[in-house]
């Protein structure tokens, strides 16, 4: 009965898992999907790194500081995107005099100086279509500009165009730009072309409504239909360029025509060296205190490690320690004689009647007010001493010649002794 009930159960199990299979594939699809392989060497750590290839690939020259210490020759481009390049107050200015002396200076980011009196400006196209009011930057704008931008909006048909030396588009996928993500930006300008003749570049990192908005006047502008998304402005006898989104990154560089627009932004026929200041770097305070002061550094470290040594705990002491003892009646009157004949023994008088003072205050009773004579008697009774002799010590008034000045301070000496001894 049992194995007839497991049969049945594990024949249910495989209906069910082969039902649950069967559900599985006809209801799933399979596709393959190419996904960028992720960036590599110094290509994962310079996002222009593609840009300064193909610079250098069209005869410029590249050069990669990392920081904005020192400025590019007046005669180069300067590709300024770097968030922190006036982290100096000096930084500003400097840069405003090198762009005035004849440099050009060319910003994809929000940030910009502010000297350049330009900002980003979204245009409403159905408004301007609808016949409302000018934006500013129509007065920037040629007027075959200002007049494709007045017509009613249509997207033009944009085939994707496949692209430039395999690269992959933006994003994971390998797939272009869908159409409605790009737009095609007119060259227009007062003074020199970026190429052998005007042309037309198709941009799907801007956004068409987005536009770049100033008083003065541009001389070099790639127009859409609402306005300049980049744009080239005169500043001194130098130049800036400007657009409203970055194109010259590594992925965005193959998209639509940015790599023609970035070269175009950068006026490469005119100016083939290039700089690129991207980062703020500084070395750090370790190395560059290192750097700067190793003597001190070294001379440090060496007082340092002297004073851990010399308050480390050791295994035992200096110098042989010797041992505790009480110097003995005969080296005290020897060290007492000395210091008698080499010097007034008066001083060694007194601290003699000090310390007899002392011990007979813990030994005799009444001490302190027992006459001379009567306290003479007490010591002798208590260390079996001369009454007499120590009567003639502890007299202040006795003048006493130096050999009898040892016999009274040995005297003295040894009364103490035996009344701490015998107390």
């Amino acid at each position: 009965m049992n194995l007839h009930r497991d049969a049945i159960w594990n024949i249910a199990f495989l209906l069910a898992a082969l039902g649950a299979g069967t559900w599985f594939v006809m209801n799933t699809t399979w596709s393959e999907e190419r996904v960028r392989d992720p960036a590599k060497g110094e290509a994962a750590t310079d996002q222009h790194y593609a840009a300064k290839k193909l610079i250098e690939r069209l005869g410029g020259r590249t050069v990669s500081p990392t920081n904005l210490d020192r400025l590019p020759p007046v005669t180069a481009t300067l590709v300024l995107n770097s968030w922190n390049y006036d982290l100096f107050p000096e930084r500003d200015a400097k840069l405003r005099a090198w762009v005035e002396a004849g440099g050009h200076v060319v910003s994809e980011q929000w940030k910009r100086p502010t000297w350049f009196n330009v900002h980003n400006e979204t245009i409403d196209r159905k408004r301007r279509g609808a016949g409302g009011a000018s934006s500013p930057a129509s007065a920037n704008m040629p007027a075959s500009a200002a007049q494709a931008a007045a017509e009613p909006a249509s997207e033009p048909e944009l085939e994707p165009k496949p692209r430039t030396n395999g690269r992959p588009p933006r994003g994971n996928a390998m797939r272009p730009p869908a159409a409605a993500d790009c737009f095609v930006a007119h060259e227009s300008t007062d003074d020199q072309l970026a190429f052998d003749r005007p042309r037309d570049f198709r941009l799907c990192a801007a956004s068409e409504a987005l536009v770049l908005v100033s008083k003065a006047p541009f001389t070099w502008t790639l127009e859409g239909r609402s306005g300049p998304v980049v744009a080239r402005m005169p500043i001194g006898r130098g130049m800036a360029t400007m657009a409203t989104a970055a194109l010259s990154g590594n992925v965005d560089l193959f998209d639509g025509d940015h790599a023609a627009a970035f070269i175009a932004m950068l006026d490469l026929r005119h100016r083939p060296e290039v700089w690129f200041v991207d980062t703020e770097q500084r070395d750090p305070l370790l190395t560059l205190i290192w750097r700067q002061g190793k003597p001190a550094v070294l001379i440090g470290m060496a007082l340092i490690t002297l004073a851990l040594w010399r308050a480390s705990l050791r295994f035992g002491p200096r110098a042989p320690v010797p041992p505790l003892s009480r110097r003995s009646v005969a080296e005290q009157i020897r060290g007492t004689s000395s210091f008698i004949f080499q010097r007034d023994g008066e001083a060694l008088l007194q601290a003699q009647w000090r310390a007899l003072e002392q011990a007979g205050r813990r030994s005799i009773r009444d001490h302190d007010k027992l006459d001379r004579r009567s306290r003479a008697d007490a010591i002798a009774r208590a260390t079996s001493l001369d009454a007499n002799a120590l009567y003639r010590a502890l007299d202040p008034a006795l003048r006493r010649h130096r050999r009898d000045l040892l016999a009274t301070l040995a005297l003295l000496e040894t009364a103490a002794r035996r009344l701490t001894l015998n107390r």
